[in-house]
């Protein structure tokens, strides 16, 4: 069978376009394109990189796949790029080197032939290099559409997680509220009864603050009453005659300080008992607006990660075009052989 022959049977062959950019995170899209390829008899030209100027380089193409994409963002399509696909790595040395050295794709624009679409030419050096070519196109022009549906993926996932986490907390925490509550209350009557609640929080605030003052003023004059009471004692010691007359004085003074002694530490006792009641009360404070802020911040992540979750769901559900993979005309390609 001669090769014209061959060409016009134009066998068709089904290519599923297993793609490693998307099988990799979606195994199961049922949005990932199944292409037909079908081999044509017409003889193309090698078109350079602009439209209407001939092919350069020192690698020649022998076929090129002429594939019409839907009107759509146009994708980088540099041979770095190209020979970055998972597709490249199934390319022959040679078709790396055509990539490498000479015009592989050329962008013809708005297509005439096909309405709404845009026409582009892959070229390879042979026909299974040109099924790789639509491999790597289609694999690039897919990867902005699959980037954006990622995001929702993964805006989904984390709001489930986060929703997950929040309803996993909140039972413990409102169970433990009332009783918290109650401790507060309880404080708070026995501190602040006729007072708001942040009113008789900055009432315990003030107070402890006073009681600070109050014990450091009252270290001070115990300290000055023990001093005293050290002197009057040193004076008892002594076995001299001339303070003999001054002992029924030194009696009295000792007395004196003595009282002032215990009056203080008295006085001191209560400020540091006032001041821990005072702390106390500001930390059950503390803990019950804390646990119930947090009990009404749980709740409304719970609220808020639903909402989000049904909104991920209908896009992923129904996603709009640029989420999309590339819509190929008729999910068909065709390779032509490209005249020598």
């Amino acid at each position: 069978m001669t090769n014209s022959k061959k060409w016009q049977l134009a066998i068709a062959l089904v290519l599923t376009c297993n793609f490693a950019l998307w099988s990799a995170e979606e195994p199961n899209d049922p949005n990932r394109p199944q292409i037909k390829i079908e081999l044509g008899d017409q003889v193309m030209p090698w078109i350079g990189k602009l439209p209407g100027s001939p092919g350069r380089g020192p690698v020649r193409p022998t076929h090129v796949a002429e594939v019409f994409v839907r009107h759509g963002d146009r994708p980088r399509l540099e041979s770095e790029i190209l020979l970055e696909t998972s597709a490249a790595a199934a390319m022959t040395v040679k078709q790396r080197e055509f990539i490498e050295s000479s015009d592989t794709l050329t962008y013809m624009g708005s297509s005439k032939k096909v309405s709404n679409h845009e026409l582009f030419y892959l070229y390879a050096v042979s026909e299974e290099d040109a099924r790789r070519m639509i491999e790597a196109f289609i694999e690039i022009v897919g990867e902005s559409p699959k980037q954006k549906r990622l995001q929702y993926v993964n805006k989904l996932r984390e709001s489930q997680e986060e929703m997950a986490k929040a309803k996993g907390l909140l039972p413990g925490k409102e169970a433990l509220l009332p009783t918290v509550k109650a401790e507060y209350d309880k404080s708070k009557k026995l501190a602040h009864a006729f007072s708001a609640d942040t009113e008789a929080a900055e009432h315990a605030k003030q107070t402890m603050l006073e009681m600070s003052k109050m014990l450091d003023t009252l270290d001070v004059e115990l300290a000055g009453i023990r001093e005293k009471l050290k002197v009057i004692e040193d004076y008892w010691r002594r076995d001299d005659r001339q303070y003999k007359e001054a002992f029924a004085k030194l009696q009295e003074m000792q007395i004196i300080q003595t009282i002032e002694l215990k009056g203080a530490e008295a006085r001191r006792k209560a400020a540091v008992a006032i001041r821990k009641r005072e702390k106390d009360f500001l930390d059950l404070f503390d803990r019950w607006t804390s646990l119930d802020s947090e009990v009404k911040g749980l709740k409304s992540t719970i609220d808020s990660r639903q909402k989000h979750i049904a909104e991920y769901e209908a896009i992923l559900a129904d996603p709009k075009p640029d989420m999309l993979p590339p819509q190929i005309y008729q999910d068909k390609v065709v390779i032509y052989p490209v005249a020598e």
